[in-house]
């Protein structure tokens, strides 16, 4: 496969300049070399790691995934549950149409087989060398056609940089991932910008400014109530950051250089990456739901982030919420 293969991608119906798009780099060949994969994420801030898992296993928890969708409506019941071709927009309900669904995650036992278990944990075992932990919560998408589910442009850090800062992710799709359904891109050479690191890279989306009228009493009296902030609420407080470096990747390319990196990926593929690279995904130009999680990993023994800790873990809810001086 060569860049000149890749089809015309789009970011929100906007065309991506294709001559800033590359391919990512593979490290299957050092997977038993664990200083060549440190100097390679330090290098390119990633690992894209080709047939790490068992495909088999993953197909599994495809097949979960894809009963739970059909059951919800959102398969076009004119084909199998597992080709995944999402029903008519007109038949689903608005709230459904949402890229990010971690409710497809709860107790999913193929889904945590394949991710949290064999293969995945043994990776992370041996690339930090050591005993390794899991966040509980799983992020995972099910990304429908169109230029509304697009992921933006962002760091990992921002939403989970309360531990260690020695935190991966690992991005597994439990589909495959042509380049027209929009798979996961990391912005080359992204996490070497120290005015990016040091600034949108050291936010936190769950801190506010309480300093500034009567917010800080507004977020305590919620806390204490154990109850979420009304959308009123919310419009009063000004948050330090909305989580998101920006709503559009051809704009975040252009502003930083380097190319959009990405690949059409198989299950049983997987993409690890730091906390501090800019990613986001290009639209879904076919029919099919693209399926992929998040999921995050870290020696056993260094402070994790309270926020996805636990079996009814904050998140980015009331309890999360934490106040500075603006």
């Amino acid at each position: 496969m060569s860049v000149v293969d890749i089809p015309q991608l789009t970011y929100g119906g906007n065309a991506l300049d294709m001559e800033q798009v590359g391919l990512l780099r593979r490290s299957d060949d050092a997977l038993h070399d664990r200083d060549e994969l440190h100097r390679r994420m330090r290098e390119d801030g990633y690992l894209f790691l080709p047939g790490l898992l068992d495909r088999n296993q993953v197909i599994e928890a495809r097949r979960e995934l894809c009963d739970r969708l059909f059951k919800a409506g959102m398969l076009d019941y004119a084909h199998p549950a597992m080709e995944c071709v999402a029903a008519p927009q007109a038949q689903i309900d608005a709230a459904a149409t949402r890229p990010f669904m971690p409710q497809l995650a709860r107790d999913n036992a193929p889904l945590a087989k394949v991710i949290y278990d064999g293969a995945m944990m043994q990776f992370y075992e041996f690339f930090l060398d050591g005993p390794v932990r899991h966040f509980d919560y799983t992020w995972f998408r099910a990304k429908q056609p169109g230029t509304h589910t697009a992921t933006t442009p962002h760091y990992d850090f921002v939403y989970m940089g309360r531990g260690t800062p020695d935190l991966y992710t690992a991005w597994t799709p439990f589909s495959d991932v042509p380049f027209a359904m929009g798979g996961l891109m990391m912005l080359e050479k992204s996490h070497e910008h120290e005015e990016l690191v040091q600034g949108y890279g050291q936010t936190d989306v769950d801190l506010y400014c309480e300093n500034e009228g009567d917010a800080g009493e507004v977020v305590a009296a919620a806390q204490a109530a154990g109850r979420e902030l009304t959308g009123e609420e919310r419009q009063q407080i000004r948050w330090n950051s909305t989580g998101a470096y920006s709503s559009d990747a051809v704009a975040t390319r252009q502003q930083w250089g380097g190319r959009w990196l990405l690949e059409e990926y198989q299950m049983g593929d997987v993409l690890v990456f730091c906390m501090h690279i800019m990613h986001a995904s290009s639209d879904n130009q076919t029919e099919y739901i693209r399926l992929s999680s998040d999921s995050r990993y870290q020696l056993a023994n260094e402070p994790a982030d309270d926020r996805w800790i636990g079996d009814d873990p904050p998140a980015h809810g009331i309890r999360a919420k934490r106040g500075m001086v603006c």
